[in-house]
């Protein structure tokens, strides 16, 4: 099974979160909005996804999704569940590099991402042929300091 961990050895704050009951393309699709964005501006951002107030825009796994006024007609979604799950990872994160002694001003997200981590078969109920696939998720965020 290939490693999908983040390969360079960093000083920055990182956390992961493993075996979440969540959609990997939402969370794929919050952690490519996150990416490369300062900590002032990813915080209140992801609140306000969390509260349904701010739709995601969804570059990938799009098809047949309604676009979104507040996003200049680009498709997008409300990922709440996601959004929640990001913040805590993104928290996490952030008290590690400040107990490392990086500044909480200065910190960027230099990685982020979601994967698909397991895929469990589940028996559809009163034995029908139908599986239903139960997939479980995994989210890594590296924070660096930035200027």
């Amino acid at each position: 099974m290939p490693n999908y961990k983040y390969g360079t050895k960093i000083e920055g704050g990182k956390a992961q979160l493993y075996n979440i009951d969540a959609s990997y393309k939402d969370l794929a699709a919050v952690c490519s909005q996150i990416r490369g964005k300062t900590i002032a501006k990813v915080e209140p951002m992801l609140e306000e996804v969390a509260q349904g107030i701010r739709p995601l825009r969804y570059q990938k796994y799009n098809k047949r999704m309604a676009s979104r006024s507040q996003l200049g007609g680009k498709k997008g979604r409300y990922p709440k569940k996601s959004a929640k799950i990001i913040l805590q990872v993104l928290k996490n994160a952030i008290t590690n590099a400040t107990n490392k002694g990086m500044n909480r001003e200065k910190l960027l997200v230099a990685h982020a991402s979601a994967n698909k981590q397991d895929i469990y078969n589940r028996v559809a109920p009163r034995g029908r042929w139908r599986v239903n696939n139960y997939e479980t998720s995994r989210v890594e965020i590296v924070l660096t300091e930035g200027s």
